[in-house]
């Protein structure tokens, strides 16, 4: 007999599957980022968690129209200011793929930059944001 015992028999099955599943899991990447996803993304996000302050009259934060986001002069500034003070009294509580995400939106939203690249550190640097 393969198994010394009948209980041996079953754990070792158990054993191959977590296998096989952390494998699978280990081998499969997430399909690449393009422009339209980084911008759905970055909408969904400002929604859940920039429009309550600044889409209301009166907000706790200012409407963020394209005179308001000039004043951060670069795409990069922008960034860095939303990721450590955003959410209001929680800022860098969200992921850095999630704060480029709303940095796309808003910049493509005001016409800063067409939604033909997904904004990151390289494709920001030297973007400044002029009116």
């Amino acid at each position: 007999m393969l198994f010394e015992t009948q209980r041996q028999a079953p754990l070792l099955f158990t054993f191959y599957v977590l296998l096989l599943i952390a494998f699978g899991a280990a081998c499969s990447k997430p399909p690449p980022l393009t422009p339209e996803t980084q911008f759905t993304q970055g909408k969904g996000l400002y929604e859940a968690y920039c429009a309550s302050c600044h889409e209301i009259d009166p907000g706790i934060g200012p409407r963020l129209t394209k005179e308001v986001l000039a004043t951060r002069l670069s795409a990069t500034a922008l960034f860095t200011y939303t990721r450590k003070n955003m959410p209001y009294e929680a800022g860098n509580t969200l992921q850095e793929d999630e704060y480029w995400a709303i940095t796309a939106y808003l910049l493509v939203q005001h016409g800063f930059i067409e939604n033909d690249v997904v904004l990151s550190s390289e494709t920001a640097d030297g973007l400044m944001l002029e009116e």
